[in-house]
């Protein structure tokens, strides 16, 4: 029976890979033509400017002839025949002109109008395809992740409940670290290569521009490359592993202050000692998600960072001096303040203890505790 369900599971696991890689087509192909719309839609709309600006150009040709042939017909006596036509067909020709010019207007704003249809109904199809990818994604982790044992087990229902609550866990840190590179580094290399493609113009057109072009190019990848090693950085910092918690927190709040202008200090208590690795990496994301809403939420100029060491306890607090909130209503509000009860959860997943004090204007203390009785050595 256990053979015959792991054959179904694996069958289902092929089936389901084979779904996730069309869902991705789906989306990058959803992401290339929405780039070609934005491309075609910002053409559209210099188009737009300019047909207006010839409109306004031609009515006021149009009102002036008209006006002229009003003055020729009232003073008929003044003009020869032929000059009487040549109004007429001046007049004519200039409101033909308008005419055309005013049914263009209205055929590229049509055309404008349905681009921002098509976007729109393009930014929901990758919504839906990066929500499916995150489903499909779990569902292949669930399976991976030992269904077979999980049914062996008599704590079948813990055991699902925390694989989930480590699959969202998962698929969250995922779905951050994508939109992190598409709104960094991803967004900095499609301009690169606009960028690259106007230098390869201008090599032709005005050689002595690309110099500067190229300097621009150059100040933009080495941004670029300060937002890859940040990002990396945030997924596994290399002094978490080789040094252990405290120098890797002390680089991300150096890093913190640095970007966010916010005052960080660290204050350690007790002996520094090596963690489990799951601990350490745990601590350091848990201060990591508090120092990021801080940064969203407090508008604190300043934060103190505690790590206390004690005999069974890791203890974690983060004070800031901000807005605060109220803390019932947001822990009751699990969709609109995710963060705080992503923390809860994963020290929850450590049988730890979290809390959170806050004032109205007098700023919020995030206290989280993890056991640590058992010390690891180096981290692999």
């Amino acid at each position: 029976m256990t053979d015959q369900l792991g054959e179904i599971i694996k069958n289902t696991l092929k089936a389901i890979e084979s779904g996730k890689e069309e869902i991705f087509l789906i989306a990058e192909t959803s992401r290339a033509e929405t780039q070609r719309l934005v491309n075609e839609l910002s053409q559209l709309k210099t188009n737009i400017k300019e047909i207006i600006s010839q409109v306004d150009c031609q009515d006021k040709v149009e009102r002036r002839m008209r006006q002229k042939l009003m003055e020729v017909n009232r003073s008929y006596q003044k003009y020869t025949q032929k000059e009487m036509m040549d109004t007429y067909t001046e007049a004519k020709d200039a409101q033909v002109k308008l005419q055309l010019l005013q049914q263009n207007e209205v055929q590229l704003r049509k055309r404008r109008d349905d681009l921002e249809r098509s976007l729109t109904q393009m930014h929901v199809t990758i919504e839906r395809a990066q929500n499916l990818m995150t489903q499909v994604s779990m569902a292949i982790s669930l399976l991976q992740g030992g269904v077979v044992e999980a049914l062996q087990t008599q704590n079948h229902e813990q055991r699902v409940e925390m694989g989930l609550r480590v699959i969202k866990a998962q698929e969250e840190e995922r779905r951050r670290v994508a939109r992190e590179i598409h709104d960094g580094p991803a967004q900095t290399l499609a301009n690169i290569v606009l960028r690259l493609e106007i230098a390869e113009r201008l090599l032709e057109l005005d050689p002595s521009r690309v110099k500067a072009e190229l300097k621009d190019l150059k100040n933009l990848v080495r941004a670029n490359l300060q937002d890859i090693r940040r990002i990396i950085f945030d997924l596994r910092p290399m002094a978490l592993d080789d040094l252990g918690i405290v120098p890797a927190i002390s680089k991300y709040l150096d890093n913190f202050q640095e970007n966010y202008g916010i005052k960080c200090e660290l204050l350690i208590e007790g002996r520094e000692r090596r963690l489990l690795p799951a601990m350490e990496v745990a601590l350091f994301r848990l201060v990591q998600e508090g120092m990021t809403n801080v940064a969203k939420h407090a508008h604190s100029g300043k934060v103190d960072i505690s790590l206390i060491y004690r005999e069974d306890w890791t203890i974690a607090k983060i004070r800031d001096y901000g807005k605060g909130f109220d803390v019932k209503s947001a822990m009751n509000s699990p969709g609109e303040h995710f963060g705080l009860v992503g923390m809860r959860e994963r020290v929850e997943m450590f049988s730890g203890l979290f809390s959170i004090h806050s004032t109205i204007g007098k700023g919020t203390l995030i206290e989280l505790s993890i056991p640590s009785n058992q010390e690891g050595g180096t981290t692999t």
